[in-house]
């Protein structure tokens, strides 16, 4: 467990912190990351300790704040609870938890509209920096039509023999031979469909697409070995990735300058306030830990 200038943190924070650190990484990756879990853990801790420094922080500026300005908060919270279908019994169960959650949060915003004032500015200049910088995350996918038929290894009993036969067929449609016609007459897929639609590349690692993507208009494949069956491509259409003008995504690259501005400057105000703080990894098990202690300069 954290315990941070004597606060101990909630497991939930780090866990919560963990577990989307470690999506982001699997879903850009498309690959599961179990072995990087240490490295995930520790830039889950980072940043949780970093939020509760800059929480501590924003509490010790704004120690007391106007009644009124609370219970304005308060009302319009509980307007927008009440728009969504909250009962009046239910938030008056929780006056005391909402409240204490709009204080928070309006702490928190007089405390970041002074240390974030004049970093999050963002220029035309800085989002076409980005664009520049970042081309390749403003690509469309590329996609592609295919026509497709395969055999299933569970329908033959000697799948040497099943493979020399689809390398004829294949030669055949390198040939010439017409692949709609022999594909409707030789696939053996239950649906009898051949024509696969539009498929769109995001899926690297798999061992299908990583060839179709890679084939040219008109190509037939090799013959792929792939889930108990053989298969044959070909691709009837091709719609290339590009990459979208700067004028239609300058908005949203906007947002993502924005957001990198601030996250910067609140990670250099939280180095500062680590240079002053005890932060610990204590274990209450009943055995001494060796904790992590950064204690305050003298």
């Amino acid at each position: 467990m954290l315990r941070v200038n004597g606060e101990l943190i909630d497991p939930n924070l780090l866990e919560d912190a963990f577990a989307r650190i470690k999506s982001e990484a699997e879903a850009r990756l498309q690959v599961s990351c179990c072995e990087r879990d240490p490295e995930f853990m520790e830039q889950a801790e980072e940043e949780v300790i970093d939020s509760v420094l800059i929480a501590q922080e924003a509490e010790a500026q704004f120690p007391d704040l106007p009644d009124q300005e609370i219970k304005e908060r308060l009302e319009n919270t509980l307007k927008e609870y009440r728009k969504h279908g909250a009962s009046w019994d239910m938030l008056e169960a929780q006056r005391d938890s909402l409240q204490d959650e709009c204080e928070a949060n309006l702490r928190m915003e007089k405390f970041l509209d002074g240390v974030l004032a004049g970093k999050t500015d963002v220029s035309e200049q800085d989002t076409r920096n980005y664009y520049r910088d970042n081309e390749r995350e403003f690509r469309t996918t590329a996609e592609v039509r295919v026509l497709h038929f395969m055999k299933s290894l569970e329908k033959h009993e000697d799948p040497v023999l099943l493979l020399e036969e689809m390398g004829e067929l294949r030669e055949a449609l390198v040939d010439g031979a017409d692949f709609e016609e022999i594909a409707k007459t030789e696939t053996e897929k239950e649906s009898g469909e051949i024509d696969l639609g539009w498929i769109t590349f995001d899926r690297p690692s798999n061992p299908i697409e990583s060839i179709m993507f890679t084939m040219r208009l008109e190509e037939v494949s090799p013959v792929i070995a792939y889930e108990h069956s053989y298969h044959i491509l070909k691709i009837a259409e091709i719609k290339a990735a590009v990459v979208r003008p700067f004028e239609e995504v300058q908005e949203d690259i906007t947002h993502r300058v924005e957001f990198e501005k601030r996250r910067n400057a609140l990670r250099d105000f939280a180095a500062k306030l680590r240079k002053g703080a005890a932060v610990e990894k204590v274990d209450f098990s009943g055995e001494s830990d060796d904790s992590e202690e950064s204690s305050p300069e003298n």
